[in-house]
């Protein structure tokens, strides 16, 4: 609505000018023409002026100028993701929350399947909207989406992305990353947060959001500087003093534009697994009951089975996710199955409260 208006106010502008300029030629003395002509130059910048803003609210990352404050750059990482000079931000959200492209929420990157060891080439993953995703990797699953936002969330305060040509790492030990995802650290969770990072790391994307392609060579780069010689090393090798080396591109932010992303909570990312990870994933993207073709969720979710059996699994993930254990801001309390579409009701949808910031502020 408001880029509607902002068109029909560059289309008043330019015909505003064009009146003052066919003025200026019927003007009976030189100096009302010129009055005439300096009016519409002005109209005519104006309008130049507002198209350049639309065009910059069009792109996903936010440009500022180079001497723009440290209270403009968090003020403009409300919304969406940021450059200031040679640094890219990601958007900032809410502690206990952390922000992800609606791209990998709403598709089956991070599916609810089970993860395998099968290579991918080149795989066209199921993906809601106007966007496509191409994966070459092995499969990656909601253990993988849990390490990915922890790691994604040493960017919220102040810390830019890592350019292409710079070795910007984030260093963290295996300590401090097994309390990022709430478990306790053991050789078994050692193991398997490296099994993640490796995977996150091979994984290429090939992504078009709104029929632009956006550059993705990985989800992240990592190395290690730990003991681990193999899946048979002796556990006693294994530390959680042993340092991660990670570091996300600043290509990740176009996937960060003010409508293309949300927050979502800790218990959507850590409390479940399969089916009711990637349902609480999902809705964490969307701000109202939508319909949703049965179909389309299966595509989507990435689950192998038949499906008369999804079916029967979606059942299981919807009444796991009603339970009154569950948080409210991920809790079902209402939905309708019918054969041939899918309607949820979340309980924060119900809750009287204030307008959600834009990241919240989501549709299908």
């Amino acid at each position: 609505m408001a880029m509607r208006r902002s068109a029909e106010q560059i289309a008043e502008l330019h015909a505003q000018a064009a009146a003052a300029r066919r003025a200026s030629e019927s003007a009976p003395d030189c100096l009302t023409q010129d009055l005439a002509c300096a009016a519409a130059a002005t109209l005519e910048s104006v309008a130049r002026s507002q198209l350049r803003r639309m065009a910059a609210e069009k792109e996903p990352v936010l440009v500022l100028p180079d001497n723009a404050s440290v209270t403009e750059v968090r003020q403009a990482r409300q919304q969406r993701a940021v450059r200031r000079g040679e640094d890219v931000y990601l958007p900032t959200w809410r502690e206990a929350t952390v922000g992800l492209p609606n791209a990998f929420l709403r598709s089956s990157l991070f599916s609810a399947a089970e993860v395998t060891d099968k290579p991918l080439m080149n795989v066209e993953i199921g993906v809601q909207g106007d966007m496509s995703l191409t994966l070459t990797g092995h499969p990656l699953g909601d253990y993988d989406r849990r390490v990915f936002a922890a790691c994604l969330n040493y960017y919220r305060d102040d810390r830019p992305l890592c350019p292409g040509s710079e070795l910007r790492w984030v260093k963290v030990t295996f300590w401090q990353l097994v309390r990022d995802l709430n478990v306790t650290y053991s050789a078994n969770t050692h193991r398997a947060i490296r099994d993640s990072l490796i995977r996150l790391n091979a994984a290429h994307l090939r992504i078009r959001v709104k029929r632009v392609d956006i550059p993705m060579p990985r989800l992240l780069d990592a190395v290690f500087d730990d003991g681990y010689q193999g899946r048979d090393t002796d556990a006693r090798a294994l530390k959680g003093s042993d340092l991660i080396s990670f570091r996300v591109l600043d290509s990740m932010a176009r996937l960060f534009g003010p409508e293309d992303w949300s927050a979502v909570t800790d218990a959507a990312l850590h409390d479940y697994s399969g089916l009711p990870a990637w349902l609480a994933s999902y809705y964490s993207s969307h701000a109202k009951p939508y319909p949703l073709k049965v179909t389309d969720v299966f595509l989507w979710s990435g689950v192998v089975c038949e499906l008369r059996e999804f079916r029967r699994r979606l059942k299981q993930a919807l009444a796991r996710l009603q339970r009154e254990d569950v948080p409210e801001k991920v809790r079902i309390s209402a939905y309708e199955l019918t054969e041939s579409h899918l309607t949820v009701e979340l309980v924060r949808w119900q809750s009287p409260q204030a307008a959600p910031p834009a990241s919240e502020q989501k549709t299908p």
